[in-house]
């Protein structure tokens, strides 16, 4: 009975699993059709996908390019405007000074097709070099070069061949002629398009906003051609030309598909540039079926490799479920559920160890934080302060925590600020009373999961050294190309300089009439004073290298009031000197301090024509030596006073603006500074500090 009972229960166990075959059977068939479809549409869904991230590469390549050629177009009118700038300085008598100063233009140009021109006030050529033949039509170009005079501004033109840079050269408000560079635009779009390959069959062509096709790889013939005046060989390659003139229409950025004129789906990216009053499109398309080649081969042999796993995956299972399907059951449970304990064992051990991490991490972060240089603030909505850091704290002095940004930072000032990314930063001085100190400050919003805004981080930063040393780079770099300038005038000038006032000389002693020899001795003059200012610039070119040796402040400030004493500028003014006994000898030079402190006395005289005084002071200050010098004068205009010791910048008569200018370079070269102050009407002030220690 038992064995009966078994084999009826074997046999509808058999009858079960036959059951169980065939649903099972039907069941693989529908997954089976079922992965395949999802197949097909995950492979379109990843074509799509790859095709907008390799539509997205292909924008930042035409961005990139465009980007390109307009910062090579902006280097080109720089050495422009550099050019003109030095023309307007100096003439240019021979073509070798032309060619001299055009070397850089040339330069950084390369090997483009060019062409620079050097008119003169009726827009003739006066000179010109370059690797461009000039035509007819440029004579248009170098008439509207001249026309409006120095009114006129620089300007860009361009038509489908050449692209034109024009600007007047004045000299004392009055035109002196111009200058006009123009480029081969196709050697332009050669050297930045040519090497722009998208995949094996995508390429760049560009066109501006009028239509006019400025370079094409593939349809060279085209180059030239306007799309709204289109002709029968135009349709050659084309049956209507509707995206391209969306493209202009459109503006902008974009990167998107369409249909060829052939009937192949592309995909499409361009950028836009402006160049003067026109826009210039930089287009990269490629072939949509290049871009998802490898993907569809991929995914055909991916769903095979699929098809077949799930055949033989299927049937094993089947033939096992007929045969163990008990002992299956059992060793599944058995082993589910030590893949349950050993994955609880792992995730328990993984937790610790990301806790470890989130600590360490967090340490990390708290250490950057306090030993970052900058300020940090976090605000919430209500702009309430509710944490800083330790630098933030030693900025503003205490701790500010739980304040209002508008009750501790109400009297600051903004000197300027911009938006960029998101983040507006802004440039502050007079911040927690520190007149003395800039800061710069940036704010990034912090935002919610509406994106609301719920607060803000503020990023402060001390730039003042950063300021000062940038101005001072800028001073030098003046300074630098001034010696070179004055050096060339000098020589320049002197040589037939002193032969005419050789001849000046003898006519002085020769001539008996007394109208020409009254005229004589006026051009004598005269000369006499175009001698001194030549002088004077060639000692500012060649400043002498210091001679150090030992020396005390006050017995030089002695020797230079009494080399002045007779002068009669200083007779009506008082001297007060205050000179402390207890300053060290400082190692120095001589000479040229002297010339310092004679040039800022007669300076002050200068400046206290009715009479007045002028108190000298000197004493030890943080181990250094400072000497005051404090008139009683005109004093300088506020906006006038960060240009005092600039070269040639003078407010007397009869000066050359080069005597406080040499003395800052004899200061620095003594590594010393030297600062001015001043209140107009009031009198000025001015600062010399020198070390004590070797220079």
């Amino acid at each position: 009975m038992e064995k009966t009972q078994d084999t009826g229960a074997g046999t509808m166990i058999l009858k079960n699993a036959f059951k169980s075959y065939y649903g099972i059977a039907g069941i693989f068939a529908a997954i089976t059709l079922s992965l395949i479809a999802l197949n097909i549409s995950y492979q379109r869904s990843l074509e799509m996908e790859m095709a907008e991230q390799f539509n997205s590469q292909q924008l930042l390549l035409a961005k990139t390019e465009a980007s390109r050629i307009e910062s090579y177009l902006n280097v080109v009118k720089e050495d422009m405007l550099h050019f003109i700038q030095m023309a307007a300085m100096i003439n240019l008598p021979q073509e070798s000074d032309f060619r001299l100063i055009t070397n850089s233009i040339c330069r950084h140009i390369g090997d483009i097709k060019r062409r620079v021109v050097f008119l003169d006030t009726r827009g003739q050529i006066r000179f010109t070099r370059g690797t461009m033949g000039i035509q007819e039509t440029d004579d248009r170009i170098f008439q509207i070069a001249v026309q409006g005079g120095c009114q006129n501004e620089p300007r860009i033109y361009q038509d489908t061949k050449r692209i034109y840079f024009t600007a007047p050269i004045c000299r004392s408000g009055s035109l002196a002629g111009a200058m006009v560079i123009f480029l081969d635009i196709q050697d332009v779009s050669t050297m930045f398009l040519s090497p722009l390959k998208s995949g094996s069959r995508g390429y760049a062509w560009m066109m501006d906003d009028k239509g006019n096709l400025l370079y094409h790889p593939m349809q060279t013939d085209m180059v030239g051609k306007n799309l709204y005046k289109t002709d029968s060989s135009c349709f050659r390659c084309h049956k209507s030309f509707d995206t391209e003139k969306k493209i202009i229409e459109g503006g902008g950025d974009f990167s998107g598909r369409y249909i060829a004129p052939s009937g192949e789906d592309k995909i499409l990216a361009f950028s836009t540039m402006t160049l003067g009053d026109s826009r210039w499109i930089v287009a990269v398309s490629a072939p949509y079926s290049e871009v998802t080649r490898l993907i569809g081969r991929s995914m055909k042999f991916y769903s095979l490799i699929v098809i077949f796993v799930l055949i033989i995956t299927g049937f094993s299972s089947i033939i096992l479920l007929i045969y163990y399907r008990k002992k299956m059951v059992a060793e599944e449970l058995q082993r589910n559920k030590k893949v349950l304990e050993d994955y609880a064992g792992e995730l328990e051990k993984k937790v610790t160890i990301r806790t470890r991490e989130l600590s360490t991490e967090k340490e990390k972060l708290n250490t950057v934080v306090s030993a970052l240089g900058s300020g940090l603030i976090l605000l919430d909505a209500e702009d309430r302060i509710q944490w800083i850091n330790q630098p933030m704290k030693d900025i503003a002095g205490k701790d500010i925590s739980g304040m209002s940004c508008s009750d501790i930072c109400s009297d600051y000032t903004v000197i300027g600020s911009y938006q960029e990314h998101g983040l507006q930063t802004e440039i502050l001085s007079n911040l927690f009373g520190r007149s003395d100190r800039l800061y710069q400050m940036t704010t990034a919003p912090i935002r919610g999961e509406d994106n609301k805004i719920e607060g803000c981080i503020k990023l402060l930063q001390d730039v003042t050294e950063m300021k000062r040393t940038e101005e001072q780079l800028i001073h030098s770099e003046k300074l630098s190309s001034l010696e070179r300038l004055t050096c060339g005038i000098a020589q320049e000038i002197g040589n037939p300089l002193s032969s005419v006032f050789s001849l000046v000389q003898m006519l002085r002693e020769v001539e008996q009439d007394e109208l020409k020899k009254e005229t004589i001795e006026t051009i004598y003059f005269h000369m006499n004073r175009i001698a001194d200012i030549l002088k004077q610039l060639s000692s500012f070119s060649k400043m002498p290298v210091p001679h150090l040796k030992p020396a005390k402040v006050n017995n030089l400030i002695e020797e230079s009031l009494s080399l002045i004493q007779y002068d009669k500028r200083v007779q009506d003014i008082t001297i007060m000197k205050e000179l402390s006994s207890g300053i060290p000898e400082i190692t120095t030079d001589s000479n040229q301090l002297r010339q310092v402190f004679v040039n800022i006395i007669l300076n002050a005289a200068d400046a206290m024509p009715d009479g007045g005084s002028l108190t000298i002071q000197s004493r030890m200050n943080n181990g250094n030596v400072m000497i005051t010098f404090e008139d009683t004068g005109i004093g300088i205009p506020e906006d006038k006073l960060q240009t005092v010791f600039d070269p040639l910048y003078t407010t007397k008569e009869k000066g050359h603006g080069l005597g406080l200018a040499v003395c800052q370079r004899i200061i620095k070269k003594l590594n010393g500074s030297i600062e001015a102050e001043s209140e107009l009407n009031k009198g000025s002030k001015f600062t010399i500090t020198l070390p004590t220690n070797k220079a």
